[in-house]
């Protein structure tokens, strides 16, 4: 079995190339699950360094692993599980299922579609608030 990859960085964009070093080379993914992961936790950090309002000093914790097998024919999947002091965590979980793209006049961009991207490259997203921290756990 292979170990859990773990990596633990400060919510600032400095820190995303670092993340992005850390997914290609965790041996615990195959090619797809590397580059799905890759794009999902470039883009939920993303979006912890611009609205997650983390606490000075804290860390975004990123754990890859794998699901249980289903059977030996089954294999399990990939889980990557991102965890952060925030207190903003609700309303990004209030808005995680109903949130639409969206063009921002202000930025000339569109906004939204990150998330909407991440949802369509997850077999399933879910969102826990501890006591000291939220939990997203995304299964590739």
């Amino acid at each position: 079995m292979i170990r859990p990859c773990r990596a633990r960085v400060a919510p600032d964009f400095a820190n995303l190339t670092e993340l992005e070093r850390f997914v290609l080379a965790c041996p615990v993914l195959d090619a797809g699950e590397r580059n799905r992961a890759l794009i999902v936790v470039t883009e939920y950090f993303d979006n912890i360094v611009m609205h997650g309002q983390c606490p000075p000093g804290s860390l975004v914790s990123v754990r890859v692993s794998r699901t249980r097998p289903l059977s030996a024919r089954v294999p399990g999947s990939a889980r990557v599980l991102i965890s952060y002091r925030t207190p903003t965590f609700a309303r990004m979980v209030a808005t995680h299922g109903t949130a639409k793209p969206y063009f921002d006049p202000a930025s000339r961009r569109y906004r939204g579609l990150g998330l909407l991207m991440c949802r369509n490259l997850a077999k399933d997203v879910s969102y826990r608030k501890g006591l000291f921290k939220g939990v997203i756990r995304i299964i590739l």
